[in-house]
């Protein structure tokens, strides 16, 4: 090593080799541990979730409703299944007309048509959430959400008067 040096270099050089061997384990192991995080997560697959979706051939399904006041809006049968997100694909659209006021600020205008949208936002191991908006052809009236359970029947008031349901139906 370093031989005839006073004593003190000697023991500063073994101290920062040891350091220096230190800091590189440390940064090795900050930059191996995501790609072996990354690398079981591959082997994992995809998340499994509830999905709304027309490639869905079981026989479950799920009934909703949408209500505003006593008149129904939608009434739909969607097909539900266990898979991967990718497979989301199930959407719904309706019409009505109403001076309603959603959202307590916007209205459609008297004898003006209002489209009705259903969609898929997201699944869950347990739950699918479904979007739901009500737009004219000028303004958004309402845009929300609803979790929707695939065992047992859920209720939500969306806005005021305005009600969805859903309920879930083994067909045969």
């Amino acid at each position: 090593m370093f031989a005839g040096g006073p004593p003190g270099v000697l023991a500063m050089l073994t101290a920062n080799r040891m350091g220096l061997q230190l800091v590189i384990l440390l940064l090795g192991s900050v930059l191996v541990s995501p790609l072996i995080a990354q690398q079981s997560g591959a082997q994992q697959g995809p998340d499994i979730v509830w999905t709304w979706s027309a490639q869905c051939d079981t026989k479950q399904k799920l009934r909703v409703t949408v209500h505003l006041q006593s008149k129904l809006l939608y009434a739909g049968l969607l097909p539900i299944c266990r898979g991967s997100r990718d497979a989301e694909n199930g959407g719904a659209e309706f019409h009505f007309s109403s001076s309603q006021v959603f959202g307590g600020q916007y209205r459609a205008r008297i004898g003006g048509s209002i489209e009705g949208d259903i969609w898929q936002a997201g699944g869950e191991k347990d739950a699918l959430v479904l979007g739901i908006s009500l737009t004219t052809k000028k303004q958004i009236l309402l845009n929300t959400l609803h979790i929707a359970s695939p065992d047992k029947k859920t209720f939500a008031k969306l806005d005021k008067g305005l009600y969805i349901t859903t309920t879930p139906v083994i067909t045969r």
